[in-house]
Parts: C-alpha cells; structure tokens; sequence
C-alpha cells in the first residue's frame, strides 16, 4: 500500500504597501551585538614655529653645492687617472704586442706530420729556399720543396759548401773557388763562375744575388745577379777590403760591409747609379755581418753589440751584449732581430732577447739549455734544443713547446706554427 506525502501547507505573506517581510529560519536569525566603543583619536601635536622657506631654500643649496663639489673632484681625478694611462700606454705602444697576452702554451709530444729523406755527406750545410729546404755537401747538392719532393739532386764537387737562397731557387757555391750551381724548383739547373775567389754571397727576399769575391788590382769586386742569373751591378772597391754585401728588399740598393784603416765600415749604393749613396762608420768594433730589417732599415752586429741605422747612414740605435758570447741570432720578416747570449762560453744556457729596428727590447727570456738552431719567420721564433723546441712572439711570449726531439741539427721555421727539423739525412715536419 504505497504511501501518500503528506502535503505541507503553503505560507504566503501578506501582502503589505510598500513593505517586504522576510521569514528566516531559526539558523539564520542573528542577535545583534552591543557595538564596540570607537577608539580616541590621537591628540594633536603641538604647534610648532612656522618653517622658514628661505633658510630651507638655502640649506637646500649648500647641499647641492656639495655634491656638486664632489661630482667635480671625482671627475677630475677620473680623467687625470685615464690621461696618465694614455700617455703610459703612448710612451710604451712599441712592448704592447697582441702576443703578449696568449696564454702559455705547455710542451707537447714531438710528433712528425711529415718526413723525407736526403743524402749525407762531409761538409754538410742547409739553407731555407722558400718553403723548402736546399742541401749541400761535399759532393752534391739538392733542393727539395715544401712537400719533400726532390726538384734537384746533383753531383757537384764544393771543397767548402756554401748556400745562398731565395723564394725561388738556390745557389750552391764553393767559399773560396769559383764554382757557383743555381737550382731551381722546376728542375732547371744553371752553373755559373765567379770573375774572382769567392768569399761570400747572398741572396734578397727579391732574388737578387750579391756575390762578393777578391778581384786583382782592387781589394774587392761585389757583382749583383738579377732573379735570371744575369749580373746587373758591379762594384769594384779600392780602398776598403768587403766581407760581404747584401740587396734591400725592394731590389733597390746594396749594402756592403768593408774593413778599413779605421774601423769597419757599410758602404751603401743605389744600383741604378754609380755613385756612392751613404755610409756608416764605426771604430770602436769589428762588425760581423750587416742585414736588411725592412726597405730602408739595417742591423749589423759584432760579438760586443748589435748597431741599428738607416739607408742612409743615419744611426738609429743600438743595443749591448754586456760581455755575454754571442751564440746565434736570426732575422724575421716583419722587422725584428734576435740574438742568444751566453753567460757561459759553453753556450749551455742562454737568453733570448728580441730588438726592433731602432735597437730596442722587444723582449728576453731565459732559455735552460744550448740552442742548437735559432730561426725565425714573420712574427715568430723557434729555438731548437738538444731535446725540444720551443716557439716564441717577436716579443718573447711563449707559444709552444715540443719535446722528446732528439738527432736534429737544423731548424726552419715555415708558415704559423709549423717548423721543419733536419738531421743528417732526413727531415720532418712539426705543427705546434
């Protein structure tokens, strides 16, 4: 019997003008609460005197000018501050080299990247050509490129081997006879006579070759080849015996170092003309070689001291070994010199020291062992030791190192970074 829902009433409010009733349930209804007491209001501060805007105007202005005072003092000491650093940095632009902030480079593995072989012999002398290597003995002579690839090899009897070598070629010639051989990359092989006795001879960065031999009534004769092989020059000395002579890098002028009554002496010429250009003296020491550092730039050094000046005799600086020996020294494409010094007439321990055109520090280091072969390229120097090899900056930062190398005799510093090491009979190739 299902159940019926109980129905619950309807309650409806009646209905009132301009009046709502609500009904709320007893959960609903709240019972007022007592209102809280509203809290006193803080009592007024007391009057004070008014402010007086003029003196706060004035306070406000003492204030500004201080800070003012402040700003122009700071800014003043910063710019002192910056103006001495320019002027440091001015007077010393010549030690400032991008080199100098390379980090240390640590010694490496010797590891060869390449390698070949030549003949062995009684008198053996090597020279860079190019980017290969010349070779000479008593015997024979042989250009090889920069691959290893021999261009020529050839009997060729030299009681005292000498080379003079280019970009382009080599000239194997005999200190002391007459017989000359130029060997070229292409195989081409021309042999050539000295008018004299043979005493020096070398070669430009152009290709000019200045030989210099004894001629009979004078005391010297410096005969100037073109890169043909063709003499263009000739100089015939009188008054002065000539150790040697050398052609400027542009081809232009000859520079040859002379022995006089009073002191050695570099003669320099143009040669386009027969006239003497200008010369430079010194009396106080025996200059061993002269050198072309750039077109208008030379350095001629003696066991006391290296001598800096102009083509046109003008002195420009000069730097001294200090009583140290004079091991070995090189000369760079870009300007630069380097000399190794000894303590020690042993030669076991040596420093490095780099000079510009005008004779000044480039930079020095010490090197710990003898130097074997000192060379240098460009912007570089390699120093070749009984063991290693390490690679320098112009100004002496180190950029690294090889060790484990051993047998080598000679060294050629080829493109950035790589060098070419000979021994006796075979040569090879190394990367930093």
């Amino acid at each position: 019997m299902a159940k019926k829902d109980k129905k619950q009433p309807n309650i409806e409010a009646p209905e009132t003008e301009d009046a709502t009733v609500v009904f709320l349930r007893p959960a609903d209804r709240k019972i007022p609460s007592k209102p809280e007491p509203e809290p006193a209001p803080d009592p007024e501060p007391a009057p004070g005197p008014e402010p007086d805007p003029e003196a706060e105007a004035e306070a406000e202005d003492r204030r500004l000018s201080r800070r003012d005072r402040r700003r122009t003092v700071i800014s003043l000491v910063l710019a002192a501050v910056l103006f001495c650093a320019c002027i440091l940095l001015w007077l010393n632009r010549d030690r400032f080299d991008p080199d100098r902030f390379l980090v240390l480079a640590p010694e490496e593995a010797a590891e060869a990247k390449a390698e070949y072989v030549f003949d062995a012999g009684s008198g053996q002398v090597f020279a860079t050509a190019g980017t290969g290597l010349a070779a000479a003995t008593a015997t024979g002579i042989q250009l090889m490129d920069a691959d290893g690839h021999i261009a020529v090899s050839r009997l060729f009897q030299l009681e005292t081997p000498a080379i003079a070598a280019g970009s382009d070629c080599a000239v194997f010639y005999d200190i002391g006879g007459t017989a000359m051989c130029a060997a070229f990359f292409d195989g081409t092989i021309r042999e050539l006579r000295a008018p004299g006795t043979i005493l020096s001879a070398t070669m430009s960065a152009g290709g000019y070759l200045a030989v210099t031999t004894d001629y009979t009534g004078y005391r010297a004769l410096v005969t100037v080849y073109d890169p043909r092989l063709e003499p263009v020059y000739e100089w015939y000395s009188s008054s002065a015996w000539v150790l040697s002579a050398a052609v400027s890098p542009d081809n232009r002028q000859l520079a040859a170092l002379c022995y006089t009554a009073s002191g050695s002496e570099v003669r320099l010429f143009r040669l386009d003309s027969e006239e003497q250009q200008a010369a430079f003296s010194v009396s106080d020491t025996v200059l061993l070689d002269v050198r072309w550092l750039s077109q208008n730039q030379l350095c001629a050094y003696s066991a006391e001291q290296a001598i800096f000046f102009t083509d046109g005799g003008t002195w420009s600086g000069a730097f001294s070994f200090d009583g140290r020996t004079l091991t070995d020294c090189a000369f760079g494409g870009e300007g630069f010199a380097a000399f190794a010094l000894s303590r020690y007439r042993g030669g076991s321990a040596s420093e490095l020291v780099t000079l510009d055109t005008a004779g000044r520090v480039l930079g020095r280091t010490e090197v710990p062992s003898e130097i074997v072969s000192l060379t240098a390229s460009g912007t570089e120097v390699l120093v070749l030791g009984p063991d290693g090899a390490l690679l320098y900056s112009s100004s002496l930062s180190r950029k690294g190192g090889l060790s484990g190398l051993t047998g080598f005799k000679y060294a050629l510093l080829r493109s950035r970074g790589e060098a070419l090491l000979v021994s006796a009979n075979y040569a090879e190739v190394y990367t930093f």
